[in-house]
């Protein structure tokens, strides 16, 4: 059965609800999460809520921070942190409510496989807070270090950018390769699919990024939401950082 990866949803509400309808509009009900549910955005307790039901959920470096510490968070990261550790624990709602959902972060795992197929955050080697982006490509030590640690396939997130890499160092955006990949056509090539980020895209493209997984191809989509909507939340609540609502608007 296909599969939804999603991927750094950042308690964007507006986002998650018009992926997770895509998803469900071609017949999609199995979803995996690749972390980083909260964090930055408005609706924290909504999209948590909203995501008990995935298959896996997968730790993100913001859900450790939650549940742990941010150490190599910059201030607005720590400031968005704190008011969504707010948020968990408001008094505004039945305490039950927010057990579930430390209870659901407390069921978080860092890395998941499923045969050949890994999921994870960041990379397999330090899963909730290694960064991998396009440039990295040409960083033959690091990119091997990744490889050695997957047998066929991973699925990541964490740098909010959608993108492809082969063992064989090459790598590819979704466009270049007409949004979808064959692994059957990958012979004995190993490949990590960063499957870009729902609520918080940085790719310059404002629409909510992610992937379906059928056992043999993996297909790009983007959505569009309102995130004109998701900014105006944001700028309404003094404790965060209104740069949060900017970067929405240009997909940065």
């Amino acid at each position: 059965m296909t599969v939804a990866i999603l991927a750094d949803i950042h308690a964007n509400i507006e986002a998650l609800t018009a992926v997770l309808d895509h998803a469900a509009g071609k017949g999609i009900t199995r979803i995996v999460c690749l972390g980083d549910i909260i964090g930055y955005g408005p609706n924290p307790r909504e999209c948590l809520q909203r995501l008990y039901q995935s298959e896996v959920a997968i730790m993100g470096n913001h859900e450790e921070a939650v549940m742990f510490y941010g150490e190599d968070f910059n201030p607005k990261a720590k400031e968005a942190i704190e008011w969504t550790k707010d948020q968990l624990n408001s008094p505004d709602f039945p305490r039950e409510e927010n057990y579930d959902l430390w209870n659901f972060l407390g069921t978080m795992q860092q890395v998941v496989e499923d045969g050949d197929v890994m999921y994870t955050h960041g990379s397999p080697r330090i899963p909730t807070r290694d960064y991998v982006v396009p440039g990295d490509a040409k960083n033959f030590e690091k990119m091997k270090a990744i490889f050695d640690l997957m047998k066929r396939v991973c699925f990541i997130g964490h740098s909010h950018i959608p993108h492809i890499y082969s063992s064989d160092m090459k790598h590819a955006a979704p466009e270049a390769v007409n949004h979808a990949i064959d692994l059957r056509k990958l012979g004995d090539r190993k490949v990590l699919i960063n499957v870009g980020s729902v609520g918080q895209p940085r790719d310059g493209d404002v629409r909510a990024s992610y992937v379906t997984f059928d056992g043999h191809v993996v297909r790009f989509y983007r959505v569009d939401y309102p995130y004109n909507k998701t900014a105006e939340k944001i700028y309404a609540i003094p404790l965060l950082p209104k740069f949060l609502g900017d970067r929405l608007l240009v997909g940065r």
